[in-house]
């Protein structure tokens, strides 16, 4: 996909990174000083970036996982969120080609052997 045929632009993600970059770090933080969000900062997160990505057709499944992981207490506090969410984007915006990986099998498998 050319840039511009994109689902998600490179604007809507340094947004969507501006907005739980800082969050996720603010979770590290917690956890170095010794304390814990009691999941309030994955109640900001995951309802918004699933949101977001539902309303741009994105399968979010990688992101998905994410949020659910970082509602396990001081396992949250890791940035699982920020990758899951930059890995949702990246497949979203560069689908994996199986149609053209299985319709070259099949030429493969066609070939009679003599």
């Amino acid at each position: 996909m050319d840039d511009d045929q994109k689902k998600i632009s490179l604007p809507e993600i340094i947004m969507l990174n501006l907005y739980v970059v800082p969050l996720d770090l603010i979770g590290l933080l917690l956890v170095f000083i010794g304390l814990d969000d009691f999941g309030i900062i994955d109640i900001l997160t995951a309802p918004v970036t699933q949101f977001y990505f539902r309303i741009k057709g994105a399968k979010a499944g990688a992101d998905l996982v994410a949020s659910a992981i970082e509602f396990i207490p001081y396992v949250g506090a890791l940035p699982i969120k920020s990758v899951g969410m930059n890995i949702t984007i990246y497949l979203t915006n560069n689908p994996p080609k199986i149609m053209e990986k299985l319709s070259a099998v099949g030429a493969i498998a066609k070939v009679k052997k003599v």
